[in-house]
């Protein structure tokens, strides 16, 4: 009776580890699919929220693929794309940053996709200068997944207390940083920008570079000493600090969050965080000198050479759906590729509509000529302002040296 009791037992027992090692119906189906990978550098909660959105909407969209996206830091994530060439660990996509792409059409890295995306997308109804960073001797290598740009956000409630108005020329702007400027224990400055090196700061002072008056394709004009003696002048009456060079364009948000700066300059992306700190917040484009300069970038979406195509590109078809493109740049607070939906978009999200009218008249870092060498000489020409104290003319002759070369 005693051998009976035992051998039910063990039979019960089978019977649940059995029952246990059968797999749900959505996870059969799940592995069924083909399994995509996408790499992105998106790290604020709401880029995070968005590319979550984007691929759940993609895998129950349809029954042949599954995406999944891994984050990738910005500052490794081409040394990260050579690393896994070599080993053969290559993801499927890319989002990513729009200066990148000619150099890794260049490298062989990315698919020649323009077969594919004749029948599919209507190049007109995108940003002209969005859609040229695809673009590489008439082939197509990726699409236009958004578009940035950056304006002064400011404390509402400080400009109130200092009786500062909006400034709309440099000499304005100037005197409003002064006039916002608090010291004591609780210090505030006036203006804060982001001087980190590489893209970051070469993205945040190419604006105040085009309002001094030049042009990508007059990069060493004279006229460029001005935006560098502008920064000189802030940081000479300390209204700026030095420490901007330590700062990524998430740090100036954290530092206008903490009320220690009363403007800033960022992007639409800090808006979210701005947002919940309760702050009473404006935004305005940069105060002119001789014209005014808008900088655009972006990320794009591109298809890894060799790897799932066919997947990939049902990835792109599905967020190429306006509703979709519209969704999600809602939730990562970006402008729409496409002109006519994002002047949609901005009409229904005020916050947006500044950024959206500026596209109009930006100049794309795509755009310009070798840019990757002037995103460097002003990285240095800036840490030499901003980290070792030159003067404004010695810090733009850095420049002018580098890029000549």
């Amino acid at each position: 009776m005693k051998r009976k009791a035992v051998a039910c037992a063990i039979f019960l027992l089978f019977l649940v580890l059995l029952s246990g090692c059968k797999e749900h119906p959505d996870d059969i189906k799940k592995n069924q699919k083909e399994e995509l990978l996408l790499w992105s550098y998106y790290e604020t909660e709401a880029q995070k929220e968005g590319l979550d959105k984007l691929v759940d909407g993609f895998n129950k969209s349809q029954e042949k693929y599954h995406i999944a996206w891994e984050y990738v830091p910005m500052l490794d994530f081409i040394k990260k794309l050579s690393l896994a060439l070599s080993s053969d660990s290559l993801p499927d996509l890319i989002l990513v940053d729009n200066p990148e792409m000619e150099s890794l059409v260049k490298s062989g890295l990315l698919e020649d996709i323009t077969d594919q995306l004749q029948s599919r997308i209507f190049v007109d109804n995108y940003y002209q200068e969005v859609w040229n960073s695809v673009e590489y001797n008439g082939r197509y290598y990726g699409v236009p997944f958004c578009c940035k740009n950056t304006v002064v956000i400011y404390n509402k409630q400080m400009f109130r207390e200092a009786k500062v108005t909006i400034p709309v020329t440099w000499d304005q702007f100037k005197k409003a940083a002064a006039q916002l400027t608090k010291d004591g224990e609780q210090p505030c400055y006036g203006f804060v920008m982001s001087a980190f090196g590489g893209e970051q700061g070469a993205f945040q002072f190419m604006p105040w570079m085009l309002a001094a008056g030049i042009t990508g394709e007059n990069l060493t004009d004279e006229r460029s000493i001005q935006a560098f003696e502008l920064m000189e002048s802030l940081l000479e009456d300390h209204c700026m600090l030095h420490d901007c060079i330590n700062w990524s364009q998430n740090d100036i948000t954290r530092i206008f969050v903490e009320r220690k700066a009363a403007m800033i300059e960022n992007g639409s992306w800090a808006l979210p965080e701005i947002e919940a700190s309760g702050i009473d917040y404006g935004m305005f484009s940069f105060p002119a000198y001789v014209t005014q300069g808008v900088m655009a970038g972006g990320e794009d979406l591109a298809v890894i050479q060799g790897k799932n195509v066919d997947g990939a590109i049902a990835f792109m078809d599905y967020y190429n759906q306006e509703e979709v493109m519209e969704q999600i740049s809602e939730i990562m607070w970006n402008i729409p590729p496409k002109k006519e939906l994002a002047k949609a978009y901005g009409k229904k999200n005020k916050d947006m509509e500044v950024f959206v009218s500026q596209m109009e008249g930006s100049i794309s870092r795509t755009s310009i000529p070798r840019w990757k060498e002037v995103s460097s000489a002003l990285s240095e020409g800036l840490y030499q302002m901003f980290g070792n104290g030159y003067s404004a003319k010695e810090a733009w002759q850095e420049y002018i040296d580098k890029i000549g070369k």
